[in-house]
């Protein structure tokens, strides 16, 4: 079988901000990669044989740099398969650069709704959106507490994917009768009394907080220092990683996040590896346990494989054709696309806690493996 190379770019985020889940997802289209062209990559009805080839630069998390990554993998480059970065600031910034060429995103690491629309149609995302991130842990607490709660929303100041997340969570109080408040700070904030210390009128009080990594450290820790505060439930979208439990250890216990993925996720998928499958590859190729960015990246691998295989070519206006008419479920979860917003509409959130040193999942019901602790 002739054997040809199947060049797939993107603009790896492994420096600055988002280093941390950038480096993540870098490790998880590598070993994709390394497994495809182990098996003598994907096979064409013209009897060709696509073996994957990784192209990228750096992209420092700054949205310039990946405007000039995207166009030296497309110009010079002429890459086969474009992939985006992770972070929605700089998916943005790939998807606009990527449509003004005519080509199509393969994007698993940009969650902000508008990133569609922006790439005017031409993007396949994997993704829950920003807006749903909160959405679970609502109805979490809900069951927990019915309406007898308030909830607390901390927003980090001028950030839009941080903006979208509490919209979504407002959204979400509402309609289940649940009163809620979002209180703005800026990052590096590591006082949170003049918002926390509020006096609590209901009968429970939970936090949720949408910042960075170091903004949902900070919270943590000011949170372990004041333990006369009595919070039902505290969720931050940073001890949805490993980062989390490694900075604070133990004092990680009891705090909870909305997450994309889970090692432990039990489902059985249409195709590829199962989840424990995927987790145990992945930790004989690194040394330890996946985070979710890494099993969205190796996931959007699996699904242009897919494509590929069903189409029996790269022709970008067939794969997204493809994609957008396509309905199934691997590792990572289900995967249907909105026809008209472009939107991920199969896929779930999972809501973890860290529970003894360990991150479990404790809703949905049919996905939990352990009960949330209060």
């Amino acid at each position: 079988m002739h054997a040809i190379p199947l060049k797939i770019g993107f603009p790896a985020t492994l420096s600055g901000r988002h280093a941390v889940q950038g480096k993540e997802s870098f490790k998880g289209i590598k070993l994709f990669a390394e497994e495809l062209r182990a098996k003598g990559g994907i096979e064409t009805r013209e009897g060709k044989s696509l073996v994957p080839e990784l192209v990228f630069y750096d992209d420092e998390s700054i949205p310039e740099k990946t405007k000039e990554n995207i166009l030296r993998l497309i110009e010079k480059d002429r890459v086969d398969i474009l992939l985006g970065p992770y972070s929605s600031s700089l998916t943005l910034a790939c998807v606009e650069t990527a449509e003004k060429a005519q080509r199509v995103v393969w994007n698993y690491g940009g969650s902000l709704d508008d990133i569609p629309s922006r790439a005017r149609g031409k993007t396949v995302s994997a993704i829950t959106g920003a807006s749903s991130y909160f959405q679970a842990v609502m109805d979490m607490i809900h069951d927990c507490y019915a309406e007898a709660v308030e909830i607390s929303v901390l927003r980090l100041e001028g950030s839009r994917f941080s903006q979208t997340v509490c919209e979504g969570a407002l959204l979400r109080a509402e309609k289940l009768g649940i009163s809620a408040a979002v209180y703005d700070f800026p990052s590096g904030t590591e006082d949170f009394s003049a918002i926390l210390s509020r006096p609590k009128s209901q009968e429970a009080s939970c936090v949720l907080c949408c910042g960075g990594m170091e903004d949902d450290i900070n919270l943590a820790k000011w949170i372990r220092r004041n333990s006369d505060f009595d919070f039902g439930v505290v969720a931050t979208l940073a001890a949805a990683v490993n980062e989390f439990e490694k900075r604070l250890g133990r004092e990680a216990d009891s705090f909870v996040s909305t997450s994309q993925w889970e090692p432990t996720l039990s489902l059985s998928p249409d195709f590829g590896p199962s989840p424990e499958e995927f987790s145990d590859r992945f930790a004989r190729a690194y040394g330890y346990m996946p985070d979710y960015t890494a099993a969205q990246s190796y996931n959007m691998g699996l699904i242009i494989e897919k494509l590929i295989e069903k189409t029996g070519g790269t022709d970008e206006k067939v794969l997204l054709r493809e994609a957008l008419r396509s309905e199934f479920t691997t590792f990572y979860g289900d995967f249907r696309i909105d026809p008209q917003t472009l939107r991920q509409t199969g896929h779930r959130m999972l809501v973890t806690q860290w529970q003894d040193g360990e991150k479990k999942i404790v809703f949905p019901k049919e996905y939990s493996n352990s009960l949330l602790i209060v």
